[in-house]
């Protein structure tokens, strides 16, 4: 178990309320598999549930194999395991009384290696187009000169107001801090009444952190430490305001690359997370990436996959995070944690509005606010959002449990309780994933319902 698992493990267990989940009679296994993205935030959640003696009265014990979702529907509808793990749907075989439950999200990092960078710290940027060609092996070498041409710093003119679609946003620098006043006019007020005023801060060289997300009932007054080299992105719901700045700032970096080869690493197995980046590939880039999505790296690619050696794969978000950190020159897709676990650099991405983010669960978070739920639990993902604090490279896990009723799915709905209630909102984001809000929760509380024949 990696460090970040370790010291999750060692936290303070949560107390919970076992409201609407009956207690299973005795002890039992509750033996679960499948997507290697969902495992690092199964391995704290099952650890904790498994020790959590107020939640898990029967003392049962939760364990997970990470074999890729593919293998992971399958085991669970041959009956391998008790629930399964995808962020990827069945296209056949599925199990009769089947329920999706959507667990937890998180961002889809594109991690690199590329020793003789310089500077050799610095933050690689790509667009989304660079990353389908560079995936498609269209782009072969990191002094690419599109790449190069991303990855120069630029100046971002200070600017202390936004206004737009009846929304105004003042920031000002008094002291140590910067105060932000948001207002709207009675029409705007009405619209957006149900919607959250979101203000992102991007520092050079850092994390996209949060400064602001709350609904609008009357004019809102915020203060947060100041910081150099820093922007704020302002969003109302789906709708980007604009970006201030109190004074000007650096934006990027200009980076010296390496006269070195490109080497592409994808997952060699069935994989939710493949689906959702070569989802992402198709959506946003159709004339790149022209075959429909699949769990299968090779048949969603867009030809025959190169045989030079410019191509590896690799079993599992841990295998794939294992080879970018072994291999100078290397690129790959992965659940953030898998490279923050292993120290692997991750790009930001350019999003629909135009601007560069880094994968963290506030961006991701501030993606999937866009999403669609469907009345079967699964997530459609809006890739024209224009939030400007968005990381537009994003999957959802789902647990895959039944509405039949039987001891072992009351056993499963117990934990998934857990999981969704306790676990996750105190435990993904210092993990790297990004806690289920809004619709994608509530949904996943009512497919949660349907579980064990509602009882």
């Amino acid at each position: 178990m990696k460090l970040r698992r370790q010291l999750a493990v060692a936290a303070a267990l949560a107390v919970a309320s076992t409201a609407g989940v009956a207690a299973p009679a005795s002890a039992a296994a509750i033996g679960g598999g499948g997507a290697s993205f969902l495992a690092n935030m199964m391995d704290i959640c099952a650890a904790q549930y498994n020790r959590n003696t107020a939640f898990n009265t029967g003392s049962d014990t939760v364990t997970y194999a990470s074999v890729g979702s593919s293998a992971g529907r399958t085991g669970y509808a041959n009956g391998t395991y008790k629930f399964g793990g995808s962020e990827s749907a069945y296209t056949s075989g599925a199990p009769a009384n089947l329920v999706y439950v959507p667990l937890v999200g998180g961002a889809i990092a594109i991690g690199y290696r590329i020793d003789g960078l310089s500077p050799a710290n610095a933050q690689v940027r790509l667009t989304g187009e660079l990353v389908a060609k560079i995936f498609a092996g269209q782009i072969k070498n990191w002094n690419d000169p599109a790449i190069a041409a991303v990855n120069k710093a630029t100046t971002v003119a200070k600017k202390l107001t936004v206004t737009k679609l009846g929304v105004t946003v003042r920031a000002r620098k008094v002291a140590s801090n910067i105060t932000f006043t948001v207002s709207m006019t009675k029409a705007a007020a009405a619209k957006y009444k149900n919607a959250k005023v979101t203000i992102s801060a991007a520092t050079l060289g850092g994390a996209t952190a949060s400064v602001l997300n709350q609904k609008y009932t009357k004019a809102i007054t915020k203060s947060t430490s100041y910081k150099a080299n820093t922007s704020y992105a302002v969003n109302v719901g789906r709708n980007a305001i604009g970006t201030l700045a109190v004074e000007n700032i650096k934006d990027g970096e200009t980076i010296t690359f390496p006269d070195l080869a490109i080497r592409v690493v994808s997952r060699s197995d069935g994989s939710g997370t493949t689906n959702n980046f070569a989802n992402f590939l198709n959506k946003s880039f159709p004339a790149i990436w022209t075959k429909p999505t699949s769990d299968t790296f090779a048949t969603a690619f867009p030809g025959t996959i190169p045989t030079d050696g410019s191509f590896q794969s690799a079993r599992g978000n841990e295998g794939l995070a294992n080879y970018v950190r072994d291999n100078n020159g290397a690129i790959t897709y992965a659940e953030l944690s898998f490279l923050e676990e292993r120290g692997v650099k991750a790009a930001a991405v350019s999003n629909p509005a135009g601007r560069y983010v880094s994968p963290s669960p506030t961006t991701s978070a501030a993606w999937l606010e866009a999403a669609e739920v469907s009345a079967e639990g699964l997530v459609t993902q809006n890739y024209a959002n224009t939030a400007s604090d968005a990381y537009p490279i994003n999957a959802v896990s789902y647990g895959l449990s039944s509405s039949a009723s039987s001891t072992d799915n009351q056993l499963v709905k117990r934990f998934f309780s857990y999981f969704i209630n306790q676990c996750a909102p105190k435990n993904a984001a210092a993990a790297g994933y990004t806690p289920l809000t809004g619709a994608i929760l509530t949904k996943a509380q009512s497919q949660l319902a349907k579980l064990n024949g509602g009882a």
